[in-house]
């Protein structure tokens, strides 16, 4: 037998296949059990979110919903039984808890500041690695190994290194405490 000759390739066997179908479906239950058991909390009332052990069969309640979209305030039951008649589930679901709802939470705005970082941090990251990963694989750049490894080297560096000095440059530059700075931290 020469060296240049053709090697061949076997064929998976079925039961190979089924083995390998087997891990993969295993594998998706075991990533997709948290979130269907997070999804499901998130319809439980505090208590039963918290309760040891676990409930699997509860009562389905948007608490937890009420909570997160509005503010509450505590108030004593006199005063509670003053109002009139609840006018939704929500304002129902305060009062059980001695409760009355002030007004919208900080929910949404944050939520919306939020997803207005990620997405900038995101395209600005995006758009300059494709940039610097075109420059580095069409033009001869000098050294570009060294410039390269030292890419891949800040990755290794613990962030807590640089924490003061990017503190103090950001309070200097105004970024403390805006979107643009986050964004800039995170597309770095």
């Amino acid at each position: 037998m020469s060296l240049t000759s053709a090697h061949s390739v076997v064929a998976p066997s079925a039961t190979s296949k089924r083995v390998a179908g087997t891990i993969i479906v295993l594998y998706a239950l075991i990533s997709i059990v948290p979130l269907l058991w997070i999804f499901a909390t998130s319809f439980k009332t505090p208590p039963d979110s918290i309760a040891y052990p676990p409930k699997i069969l509860f009562q389905p309640s948007l608490e937890g919903y009420c909570n997160l979209f509005t503010t509450r305030t505590r108030q004593t039951p006199e005063y509670i039984n003053s109002l009139g008649p609840a006018t939704g589930f929500c304002d129902e679901t305060t009062r059980k808890r001695n409760m009355v709802i002030a007004g919208p939470s900080n929910f949404m705005p944050r939520f919306v500041n939020s997803l207005i970082i990620a997405f900038g941090s995101t395209f600005c990251a995006v758009f300059l690695g494709t940039l610097s990963a075109y420059g580095f694989s069409r033009f001869k750049v000098p050294l570009a190994d060294d410039l390269l490894f030292f890419i891949l080297s800040t990755r290794m560096m613990p962030p807590i290194a640089v924490a003061i000095p990017i503190y103090l440059m950001y309070r200097e530059l105004g970024l403390s405490d805006t979107a643009l700075g986050m964004i800039l931290l995170y597309t770095a």
